[in-house]
């Protein structure tokens, strides 16, 4: 039964303070806890089993810092963070799933899952960047070329930790980015990154390969296209439930001729996000087989006793807070967002002891949402009502944090789904949402 409602194994549960400390407690059997978006559902489906969770969140590795040469990103900052402060990222940041998994999930946690559609690794190899990481025998840089290996699999050695990630500045560079995505919160199909310096090009393709995909070679003109087409053609394209292999190469060449062309212009892809801040500090919480954990949930004191695998929704519904819905318990529906300390969170990709000390809001517990609320029903965007909890939160958020609602940014940030398929009135309610009464 508990495979079936898509609870972990048992594992025990450390939330470090310190490099150093995560360090001390790597080791066969132990995992690393970043921002979890990846690594939750794996444990939930138990395709992945752990002795020891080590939650890193509380680490002072958040934040981007630039000079002259370079623009280092710390491992911790999360997609939203990178997509607001990285204009060179900001399209491949702010593409990553929902606008939910984008509050929690990091640059460096994606790095390290090394996913085939990763929406990153194509965008920094094109940029030459590189990944620092750290043990207990010091510090190196692995090029971002190097650092995948197969599906899943990277360099990175076991007592290792992504620090920050590097991505050298350079003049004259005309960089683009495309993806394509089917519905929801799903990885990409087909990604193409282009950059243009000078006479020079590299091209890199995402979630068509087992391995992103890198080319390079001198600008001649549009005749580049058929060049850098017939060598993907002699790729071998991943074929799966998604897309078949034609499919995605058809897919990957259209992209890539409107990328390149748009270097070759002059235009440079990106997304205008306003500085979107992501501070996730909570209690200090380790435990083997059970924790108290306490937070405050819509104003409200809750204190129960849990093991350290209990998801965030299962402890808020069995505390009372039933609005809170499980949906597709994957991590795909947004049905179970809640509002954790001003950031819209699936509460399904989110262990209880993770938000120890927290703020959470469900949907009865925001006083300010009324607007919003009236709009959803003025548009007739309730229909059967099992989503809308989920829709509200996210919509609250985003209203609050980005505030424009323009097509392209609504497009990548309200994926939640709808089961009654009635989208065509709530994206007609959200854009007529607003947070002022």
């Amino acid at each position: 039964m508990s495979f079936v409602l898509g609870i972990p194994k048992k594992f025990k549960y450390i939330k470090v303070n310190s490099l150093d400390e995560a360090l001390e407690l790597l080791k066969d059997g132990s995992k690393v806890l970043a921002g979890g978006q990846s690594l939750l559902p794996l444990l939930k489906l138990r395709i992945l089993n752990v002795d020891t969770l080590i939650d890193i969140k509380n680490l002072d590795l958040r934040g981007v810092k630039e000079n002259e040469k370079e623009i280092e990103i710390y491992s911790l900052t999360t997609h939203n963070e990178v997509a607001s402060k990285v204009k060179l990222l900001s399209k491949a940041a702010f593409t990553i799933a929902d606008f939910q998994v984008r509050n929690k999930g990091t640059i460096g946690g994606s790095l390290a899952h090394a996913d085939p559609s990763s929406n990153y690794y194509p965008a920094l190899l094109t940029l030459d960047a590189k990944v620092k990481v750290k043990s207990k025998k010091g510090e190196r840089e692995i090029k971002v070329s190097d650092l995948y290996l197969s599906p899943y699999t990277t360099s990175i050695r076991e007592d290792e930790i992504i620090t920050s990630i590097i991505i050298p500045k350079k003049k004259e560079l005309n960089f683009t980015y495309e993806v394509y995505k089917r519905g929801g919160s799903a990885y990409p199909t087909a990604i193409v990154a282009v950059a243009i310096e000078g006479n020079k090009y590299k091209v890199s393709f995402g979630g068509i390969t087992e391995k992103p995909t890198l080319f390079e070679g001198e600008v001649e003109g549009e005749s580049t296209i058929k060049n850098v087409i017939e060598r993907l053609r002699k790729e071998k394209i991943i074929s799966d439930i998604h897309a078949d292999s034609s499919t995605r190469l058809k897919i990957a060449e259209r992209l890539f001729v409107n990328a390149f062309l748009k270097a070759l212009k002059g235009v440079s892809d990106k997304l205008d996000i306003p500085n979107i801040e992501n501070k996730w500090k909570s209690d200090m919480i380790r435990g083997e087989e059970t924790v108290t954990v306490r937070m405050k949930v819509n104003d409200f004191e809750v204190e129960d006793e849990v093991e350290p695998r209990t998801l965030l929704l299962d402890f808020l519904r069995r505390n009372g807070y039933k609005e809170v819905k499980r949906g597709c318990d994957e991590g795909k529906c947004g049905a179970c967002t809640v509002i954790i300390n001003g950031k819209s969170v699936k509460s399904c990709l989110t262990l209880a002891v993770e938000v120890a000390g927290s703020d959470i809001r469900t949907v009865k517990g925001l006083s300010d949402i009324k607007p919003i609320k009236d709009s959803f029903l003025e548009n007739f965007a309730m229909q059967c009502g099992y989503c809308t909890h989920g829709f509200l939160m996210v919509t609250y958020d985003y209203l609050k944090r980005v505030g424009k609602k323009d097509d392209e940014l609504l497009k990548y940030s309200i994926k939640n789904i709808c089961r009654c398929t009635g989208y065509f009135n709530i994206i007609k309610a959200i854009k007529s949402s607003s947070l002022s009464q």
